[in-house]
């Protein structure tokens, strides 16, 4: 895990934008059935003292709003993507170049035991693997993070009865015989 870290820390202001894109696309996608749950709202049901181009303006602005949130979230998931490649990439050629470098030190007869294209192909497929690693572990913290910082915080969990779920399960469950 140190061995990680140390190659992650030239990285974190990366990897801390991205994160943060993350959450702001998250938040953002959350923004939109809001909107859509307005017009529902407020247009939905007309009243009769409302009048036609009243109607159409206020549905308009509220559809123009909804329009540019989806294009800031769409905005902030490709900044999220384009942080995140960086600095995997970057991550990755740390990682082959040092491995790289260390190869190099071997002496001849130590590096000439060894196959040079086993050896370029294992540092290859290491570098590949981080990747793939680091990609999936930006994907997960942020989801992981916004999560529970903004969604746990903003809607508070809804408690069960827990009678009423005891009761219904011996109604429904077969009787085995």
């Amino acid at each position: 895990m140190q061995l990680l870290l140390k190659y992650l820390r030239p990285q974190r202001k990366t990897i801390f934008l991205a994160l943060l894109f993350a959450g702001m696309s998250q938040v953002l996608s959350m923004v939109d059935p809001i909107i859509f749950g307005r017009i529902i709202d407020q247009y939905g049901k007309r009243s009769p003292t409302v009048q036609q181009d009243e109607l159409i303006k206020g549905v308009a602005s509220w559809l123009v709003i909804a329009i540019g949130v989806a294009l800031l979230a769409r905005l902030a998931k490709a900044a999220q993507d384009y942080y995140t490649g960086y600095s995997v990439q970057r991550l990755g050629l740390q990682v082959f170049d040092d491995g790289l470098k260390q190869t190099l030190r071997l002496s001849f007869q130590e590096f000439e035991e060894q196959r040079s294209g086993e050896t370029l192909s294992i540092l290859q497929k290491v570098k590949t693997d981080l990747q793939r690693f680091m990609q999936a572990l930006v994907g997960v913290l942020s989801t992981q993070l916004w999560h529970h910082q903004f969604i746990e915080s903003l809607v508070p969990p809804v408690p069960l009865p827990v009678s009423g779920a005891s009761v219904m399960l011996n109604e429904t469950a077969p009787v085995l015989t």
